[in-house]
């Protein structure tokens, strides 16, 4: 299919998570005779001013000739022309900035796909007729990342098919309801920060105990790591895998013990449900 069939995606607000969405869908392999219609020919990128958007300047120059032949065109305070060109909308904007952002540009008819936190779909409808909300994570900037995604009832089969192929790009990728997204947002969206947490929490325990920290943060990473491969290898749930580690009266049962008398499993569930709380209020206007 050539160039002149395909469209172009605009991003507004190209920082953290708009930049892991332009480097999977730049950076996708190149897609078949069928598929490689979903993929736009051009993508522009919509930042506040010159420093931020030499920040997407320096990431393009990291990366060698789109696989799918797509062209980027990076910008600063040209929003509205940006919009005009293009035929899909990804909204990448800071929550606070959102209706600012999407009262100054002509998206009514356009399929307009947000990144942003905490915004509904019956809040971004009123902006435009077609949405879908995306709640992803930064490990989709290398394509280990995850992403959730809930449509309005007006987005038609074939741009949920774009949508499906464009954010599939970060890693894996799952439709969910609605009102699911909220707890998306803290599960899988500040997911990443939880568990860098108990990635530090393993490095220092390793360094408290006498091993440098370099090798603490190897033996720290490949311990999640592989843990994380055996559950999705075994199938098994996490608990039955936690069982076949512990022995009667051995190291393993003794840790989970002290883990479980300071509040380790309920302190990460508390804070899941409090970020998703926060989640739920920063729509709200």
């Amino acid at each position: 299919m050539s160039d002149s069939a395909r469209y172009t995606l605009t991003i507004l607000g190209c920082g953290v998570m708009g930049q892991a969405l332009l480097s999977a869908i730049y950076n996708a392999p190149e897609a078949s005779a069928e598929t490689k219609k979903l993929y736009p020919s051009k993508i522009i990128t919509c930042n506040h001013d010159k420093d931020s958007t030499s920040q997407v300047v320096k990431l393009l120059e990291g990366f060698g000739e789109s696989p799918n032949g797509i062209e980027v065109e990076c910008t600063y305070n040209d929003n509205e022309r940006a919009v005009d060109e293009a035929s899909v909308v990804l909204l990448s904007t800071k929550p606070f900035l959102a209706q600012e952002v999407l009262s100054a540009v002509p998206v009514k008819k356009k399929l307009l796909i947000s990144l942003v936190a905490g915004w509904t779909i019956g809040q971004l409808g009123e902006y435009s007729q077609y949405v879908t909300r995306i709640m992803t994570n930064t490990p989709a900037k290398f394509g280990y990342g995850m992403a959730v995604l809930s449509h309005s009832d007006s987005v038609s089969e074939e741009n949920k098919a774009l949508v499906r192929e464009l954010v599939g790009r970060v890693g894996s990728c799952i439709e969910l309801p609605e009102k699911n997204m909220d707890a998306a947002t803290a599960l899988v969206g500040s997911g990443p920060a939880f568990a860098l947490l108990v990635l530090e929490s393993f490095m220092e325990s390793g360094l408290k105990l006498g091993i440098p920290l370099k090798e603490s943060k190897l033996c720290a990473m490949k311990v999640l790591e592989g843990t994380i491969k055996m559950v999705e290898k075994t199938g098994e749930h996490p608990s039955v895998l936690k069982h076949q580690v512990c022995t009667p009266g051995g190291t393993t049962i003794a840790g989970l013990c002290v883990m479980e008398e300071n509040g380790v499993r309920s302190g990460i569930i508390k804070g899941v449900e409090e970020a998703a709380a926060v989640a739920s209020r920063l729509g709200k206007k």
